[in-house]
């Protein structure tokens, strides 16, 4: 793929492409944001520390929020990039580009959700993620389905 074919795809909103072009063109965003939260689910913090016991600076907790904060930028880029892709295929089905934030956006507030979920001091209940959760896949699974497998404009 050549630079123009890049941002083409996922550095700009305008234009309109095919079911199947969504398909292979989601596959590179989608496998790095996948591939990271691999990483990121086998190595974040599982409980808080004790500093009675353990030392104040630590190295390597250092290093695992030091990938959180890259693994987040990272999550936030492939969301614009997948949003653009989206918007395109929106597009060319004949409905307002802007739904192809929808998605994203209920991903991202459910990470949200789950980060906030232990830290509420009990203001959020423990099941109080999931609706969240529910909306997100459900609006994931619409994106899927209405952009990978029906027709638009473009056939």
């Amino acid at each position: 793929m050549d630079s123009a074919r890049f941002g083409f795809l996922y550095r700009q909103g305008e234009g309109a492409i095919s079911a199947r072009e969504w398909r292979a063109a989601s596959a590179l965003p989608l496998g790095i944001a996948l591939a990271l939260t691999i990483v990121w689910l086998a190595i974040m913090p599982r409980e808080g520390r004790d500093l009675q016991r353990e030392g104040l600076i630590d190295w390597s907790v250092a290093l695992v929020y030091l990938y959180s904060i890259m693994y987040v930028f990272v999550l936030f880029i492939v969301a614009v990039a997948e949003y653009f892709l989206s918007a395109k295929r929106f597009t060319d089905r004949g409905r307002p580009p802007a739904l192809a934030g929808l998605a994203p956006f209920l991903l991202l507030l459910a990470g949200a959700a789950h980060w906030y979920q232990p830290r509420s001091e009990g203001w959020m209940p423990e099941w109080g993620a999931w609706p969240i959760d529910a909306l997100a896949l459900a609006a994931v699974a619409w994106n899927v389905i209405e952009l990978g497998f029906l027709e638009g404009r473009s056939r």
